[in-house]
């Protein structure tokens, strides 16, 4: 479970950061050089101003984030339709045992978040 947990450690570190990086996007003042969407995030700044609306945008990030990120290991668990073609699996390249051993990833997930 040590290596299972620093997955999930993982991925939870990586919607803090990405959850994070839009909210800074919220502020007028914020390079917005990484972004694709800068317009966007110009629209939505005039738009999500108080601190209610920034903590709700900001929660409905971490939902869909984590939504995401449950819904891949889903189907690397081989719980979705690409499991009808092939299936994957996450394999430490040392000990070349799989992170799927004996768990379901989409399931342990959820007691990170």
């Amino acid at each position: 479970m040590d290596k299972q947990r620093l997955l999930y450690e993982n991925l939870k570190n990586i919607k803090d950061y990405w959850v994070e990086s839009s909210l800074e996007g919220l502020n007028p003042d914020t390079d917005l050089i990484w972004s694709e969407f800068e317009e966007q995030y110009k629209l939505l700044q005039s738009k999500i101003i108080t601190d209610t609306e920034k903590a709700a945008y900001e929660k409905i990030l971490n939902e869909v984030i984590q939504g995401v990120l449950h819904s891949v290991l889903v189907m690397i668990d081989g719980g979705d339709e690409l499991a009808d073609s092939y299936t994957l699996d996450l394999i430490d390249r040392e000990t070349t045992e799989s992170l799927k051993e004996s768990i379901a990833l989409h399931e342990e997930i959820l007691i990170i978040y």
